[in-house]
């Protein structure tokens, strides 16, 4: 599965509190942020954002488009009812992020913490999930189409209404992960797994 990268043209550098909150960002190195802001109704396009703590960023209605985040957090942050496309997290805390009605695309997420993440009625449409953790996180009814888990925990993470047929799990720690049995139809997983499982299922397995 190819994601497509994003597309950035970087034309100016600057701290996040120094740009135009009432247009669009774009074409933009952004480097920090020195002091609490508001973002709302806006677009980031084609943008590197660094070492940004987002807890002094308070985001409202806000796309992103060709973005990669490096050494940001982002937690607890609220992307509801938006639209990601081509957007990459590189070492980023994104502890309790929720994403709702979210529309994914081309994304991918290495080195990051996603405990606690809310995916409801998300769509995701071509993602890579690179040594990343995922406990804890909630996903129903998501319409999931081509996902890569390479070392991901999922430790009580609850996976319910969503079709995850085709999905490899074979290098994921899954340990208490809770799922319905709609979910777990056809999902690939490795023989050390089928112990996890069986327990979601309410089997009791005894060892002599």
């Amino acid at each position: 599965m190819k994601i497509n990268k994003p597309k950035i043209k970087i034309y100016e550098e600057k701290s996040f509190d120094e740009c135009d909150i009432n247009e669009n960002i774009a074409n933009t190195l952004i480097d920090g942020c020195k002091k609490k802001m508001k973002l709302a109704n806006v677009t980031i396009d084609s943008c590197i954002v660094k070492n940004v703590n987002f807890e002094d960023v308070d985001l409202e209605n806000v796309d992103l488009i060709d973005v990669s985040f490096e050494n940001c957090d982002l937690s607890n942050k609220c992307f509801d009812n938006q639209m990601m496309t081509r957007i990459e997290f590189h070492n980023c805390k994104l502890s309790g992020i929720c994403l709702i009605n979210t529309n994914l695309r081309d994304i991918l997420i290495n080195e990051s913490n996603l405990c606690f993440a809310n995916f409801t009625n998300t769509v995701i449409t071509n993602m890579n999930l690179d040594n990343v953790s995922l406990n804890d996180a909630y996903f129903d009814e998501c319409l999931i189409k081509n996902i890569i888990l390479d070392n991901v925990k999922l430790n009580r993470t609850e996976i319910v209404h969503t079709n995850l047929s085709g999905v490899d799990f074979s290098k994921c720690d899954i340990t208490m992960i809770r799922m319905d049995a709609y979910s777990m139809k056809k999902i690939k997983i490795n023989s050390f797994q089928c112990r996890d499982l069986i327990g979601v299922l309410g089997v009791e397995v005894i060892d002599e």
